[in-house]
């Protein structure tokens, strides 16, 4: 009877303790206080950008730690699965993911539980060029660069077709200073079209930078004076056949532009018809965030068969940069009637919205 007896409270011992026993997971999770937890995971997450490029603080959300981590850098979907790989090896187990977004940022807030605590995680991400779920693109993503503005009747125009857009304002016209200011004032991106050199054009739409100026240090600096209160985003070539060839002379232009802008990023737009220029290739080697557009003119009638055939291609995801002049009515017309009959068939974006992950097409 004994023996009985003791089998039986060992019995009842062993189902006391599966019973009671937590889950594999939480157990080991609580081997380690949520604290240290959390400052080794936001160790490992801030080491997925660049080094400096993020700052944490951890304050209490409700009661619940919360950790805000704020980098500078994209975050596309490769850069998601990462983030949140490193939650998941330091036992944090993921119960919520919201998000909000803007052009060049985005927040995303994580709940997630150690063991039984509730931990936050915010994500703040800045001067981003891909922000998922939005880039990269699925779909087809169209960004309409119109260049040479002539007026603010031009800028109104096109601002009425409600579609974001990039405007290119030409330097060295007379009312470049009041479409420029027009344009700060309505928030739009402003971009500068400098004519350049060209092979068949003597008399500009503007001031024509020739490439003896621009070796010439004095002459280049006296050419760019004007673009010191610009604050402009980024610059394409207006005309440049000659010009473009010339390695030395984009170098010149390229780097004085660079050290007028000073900490901000410039963004080039190759918009040279010409297969030969050298505009392109010049900004990637010296690392611009440089795009090359496809290029369409009012004479050529051009634009609308060039969007609708990008629009009505394969069902790859595909981005592309359209240059076409403020003057081109036939454009102006394509894109408004695209918009009442196909709403929603072209993803629509700024520049600095595109994605860089996408193919361009």
């Amino acid at each position: 009877m004994k023996t009985i007896n003791r089998l039986h409270v060992l019995f009842l011992a062993a189902t006391a303790v599966l019973v009671f026993l937590p889950a594999k997971t939480p157990l080991l999770a609580e081997k380690t206080p949520v604290q240290d937890a959390i400052g080794e995971t936001v160790t490992d997450l801030e080491g997925l950008w660049a080094e400096d490029a993020c700052e944490t603080v951890v304050v209490k959300k409700k009661g619940h730690p919360l950790a805000s981590v704020a980098c500078s850098g994209n975050f596309d979907l490769a850069q998601r699965a990462r983030f949140l790989d490193v939650l998941f090896k330091h036992a944090f187990k993921l119960q919520t993911e919201t998000y909000r977004l803007r052009p060049q940022h985005g927040m995303y807030l994580y709940k997630t539980l150690y063991g039984r605590r509730v931990v936050y995680f915010k994500l703040f991400v800045r001067n981003a060029n891909d922000l998922w779920p939005r880039n990269p693109v699925v779909g087809r993503q169209v960004a309409l660069y119109v260049h040479n503005l002539r007026s603010t009747t031009d800028l109104v125009a096109w601002r009425t077709l409600g579609v974001p857009l990039t405007f290119g304002v030409t330097l060295g016209r007379s009312d470049t200073g009041a479409i420029s200011e027009k344009l700060r004032e309505y928030g739009e991106e402003l971009y500068l079209a400098v004519p350049l050199e060209d092979e068949n054009v003597e008399i500009a739409d503007g001031s024509l930078l020739t490439i003896s100026d621009a070796l010439n240090p004095e002459k280049l600096d006296e050419y760019l004076k004007d673009i010191d209160a610009e604050s402009v985003q980024g610059i394409s070539p207006l005309y440049c056949s000659r010009f473009c060839k010339n390695v030395p002379a984009l170098r010149a232009l390229l780097t004085a532009l660079k050290e007028k802008n000073g900490e901000r990023e410039l963004t080039l737009i190759d918009a040279d018809p010409h297969e030969e220029s050298s505009f392109y290739q010049t900004g990637r080697i010296m690392n611009f965030r440089t795009f090359r557009a496809f290029f369409t003119a009012p004479e050529k009638h051009n634009f609308c068969s060039a969007l609708k055939s990008f629009l009505a291609a394969g069902k790859e995801n595909a981005s592309r940069i359209m240059a076409v002049d403020a003057a081109d009515a036939d454009a102006f017309e394509c894109v408004k009637d695209l918009r009442r009959r196909q709403a929603g068939s072209a993803d629509f974006v700024k520049v600095s919205q595109m994605s860089v992950t996408n193919p361009f097409r």
